[in-house]
C-alpha cells in the first residue's frame, strides 16, 4: 500500500517502497506529520553540523511516538562501517515504516542505492532509484560506491559482527 505524502518543506523527497521514505533534512513541521503516515523511525545520516541540521531533531523525533537513530556520514570521508550499521539498522526495522534522511538526501540516496543491490540484490537498473533522480555522485562516493560493491561481494558478509568471530580471546 503506498500512502500519500503530505506537502512538506524537506527537499528531494522519494518514496522507495511502500515502508521506506527518503529525503533531506527534515523540519520541524515535517516530524509533526510523519505519524500521519504511519513512521516508526527515522534515521539521520546528516552530520550535527551539516548547514541545514535541526537542532533537537532527536527530542521532536520521539515526543512523537517515533525511534530515531543516528548515523553520522562525513561527506568527505564515508565509511563502510557506517554503512554497516545502516544495514542493520533497515534489517532491525524490516517491515517498518522508515524514513531516512541526510542534509539534501545525497548520502541517503547512495547507502539506499547500496542496500539495494547488496542486501536485497536489485539489479543496478532497479537500485539506482533515486539516485539517479537525486545527483551523479562525485569521485568521493564513487569511490566508495566501489569500495563497498567489492568489499561486500557476499551479501552475507553484510550480516556480520564486526569483530570476526574467529578471533580467540
Amino acid at each position: 500500500m503506498s500512502l500519500k505524502i503530505p506537502f512538506m518543506d524537506a527537499e528531494n523527497i522519494h518514496q522507495v517502497f511502500d515502508r521506506l521514505w527518503t529525503s533531506g533534512q527534515l523540519s520541524e513541521k515535517d516530524i509533526a506529520s510523519l505519524p500521519e503516515l504511519g513512521i516508526e523511525a527515522v534515521v539521520n545520516l546528516a552530520l550535527p553540523t551539516s548547514s541545514n541540521a535541526l537542532s533537537g531533531e532527536a527530542d521532536f523525533v520521539t515526543r512523537q511516538g517515533i525511534a530515531y537513530i543516528h548515523i553520522p556520514v562525513e561527506w568527505e570521508q564515508p565509511e563502510l562501517h557506517r554503512l554497516t550499521q545502516f544495514f542493520g539498522t533497515l534489517k532491525a526495522f524490516e517491515g517498518r515504516n522508515v524514513w531516512v534522511h541526510c542534509a539534501k538526501n545525497m548520502r541517503v540516496s547512495v547507502f539506499i542505492y547500496l542496500y539495494r543491490r547488496l542486501c536485497l540484490l536489485e539489479s543496478e537498473e532497479a537500485s539506482v532509484h533515486p539516485m539517479q533522480e537525486i545527483w551523479a555522485p562525485n569521485e568521493t562516493w564513487q569511490t566508495f560506491i566501489r569500495n563497498a560493491l567489492s568489499m561486500h561481494v557476499n551479501p552475507v558478509f553484510l550480516h556480520q559482527p564486526e569483530s570476526s568471530s574467529h578471533e580467540r580471546s
